[in-house]
């Protein structure tokens, strides 16, 4: 709670730090018509001429008692009217990266600790470090390039209008999109599953189970999986923040009208409010993320437990 009660005194404060300060909305409307006088009346209709403390206690009672993010001047919509119709988009598409990326990563990082050394782990780590490095727009570009033109002729962006569920009813529209948004969490996971299952297999409980007869698969899966999870629950869970960045770049090269596009075309037209908001549900999902974590951590670890006073 105070992490978030830090995340929203900071994007309340940030607009009076953009041209105009906390008037450039009134700017924004009035148009040629901001005169001193029209700004001033128009700000003082919508309450921009209070205190700042005053603001800011209105601003988190109406965010914290009814999940008010403000209102957007531009488009005349709530901002919680706008993040409704475009965050279950990116949710399926951020959703469905993060699936295919457990199932994809984690193997892959212990198959390549297993194979430490040798050609195929060379060759998946030099994978994953290009993959890693490339920037996400260059990535979706080629992936059009080659996919949607070239090979496989696959659809280089999703229907426009879609509803939530489109990306059931018209899978291979999502190929491209899901594909790039999973290939750069595979890069980063990947890498540390390998890592991390490097560090286990060393451990003296690892040499036990192996001088006691345990075969190699299950010495890797049985004994040294669990205990190699811990650290790959809280990167998942922390990983809120990089799939929607990423989501935001695929979004945008792809046409796909989530919440990523939303918060790209509000930036470049300073609509701030969508931005700030937007921002403020990220925080609060980040937040989440790392709490869904830790109780994870103590389910997979039993040497994590939350002891209560007796």
């Amino acid at each position: 709670m105070i992490v978030l009660l830090i995340v929203i005194v900071i994007t309340f404060s940030l607009p009076y730090f953009q041209p105009h300060g906390i008037l450039a909305p009134a700017y924004s409307v009035l148009g040629s018509r901001s005169t001193p006088y029209n700004v001033h009346v128009w700000a003082s209709q919508h309450g921009l001429l209070a205190s700042y403390w005053t603001r800011l206690y209105q601003y988190i009672f109406q965010l914290v008692f009814h999940f008010n993010l403000g209102y957007s001047y531009k488009q005349e919509l709530s901002v919680r009217t706008i993040i409704a119709l475009f965050l279950p988009r990116t949710v399926w598409l951020a959703l469905s990266a993060l699936i295919l990326t457990v199932i994809i990563a984690v193997p892959l990082g212990i198959f390549q600790a297993s194979r430490r050394n040798t050609a195929v782990d060379y060759a998946a780590t030099g994978t994953a470090f290009v993959l890693y490095a490339i920037p996400t727009f260059l990535l979706c570009l080629l992936a059009i390039e080659i996919f949607g033109f070239h090979t496989l002729h696959l659809p280089i962006s999703p229907p426009e209008g879609i509803a939530p569920w489109a990306i059931f009813t018209d899978p291979t529209a999502f190929i491209l999109p899901v594909g790039c948004l999973t290939l750069l969490s595979v890069a980063g996971i990947s890498r540390f599953m390998r890592g991390t299952v490097l560090e286990v297999l060393v451990q003296d409980y690892v040499r036990t189970a192996r001088a006691k007869g345990c075969s190699p698969l299950r010495v890797l899966w049985h004994h040294s999986l669990r205990n190699a999870l811990g650290p790959i629950v809280t990167i998942l869970g922390l990983s809120i923040p990089a799939l929607f960045g990423g989501a935001l770049i695929v979004e945008y090269v792809f046409n796909y009208a989530g919440l990523g596009l939303q918060t790209l075309n509000a930036a470049l037209e300073f609509d701030v409010p969508i931005v700030l908001g937007i921002t403020i549900l990220v925080s609060i999902f980040t937040l989440l993320g790392n709490l869904a974590a830790d109780v994870a951590l103590g389910i997979i670890d039993p040497r994590l437990r939350i002891q209560g006073n007796k």
